[in-house]
């Protein structure tokens, strides 16, 4: 294998590892958007996505400690 071919094989595999992972990040990254319907039929206290929430409940739940009416 000439050293170049092997540079661009390289190149070529790093390009696609990285796109690879991209890709996952974005498939797998978790949101609540501001849509008024949840994922999580408004069981706040056991959601994942409590923190990052903007849904009326969610804030009631991290302000007061207590699951908002919903």
């Amino acid at each position: 294998m000439v050293r170049r071919d092997f540079i661009h094989s390289m190149a070529r595999g790093g390009l696609v590892a990285a796109l690879a992972a991209l890709t996952g990040f974005l498939v797998t990254r978790r949101q609540v958007t501001l849509q008024a319907d949840c994922a999580e039929n408004f069981q706040c206290r056991s959601c994942s996505k409590l923190s990052h929430c903007e849904l009326p409940e969610a804030k009631t739940l991290r302000d007061h400690g207590e699951e908002g009416q919903g």
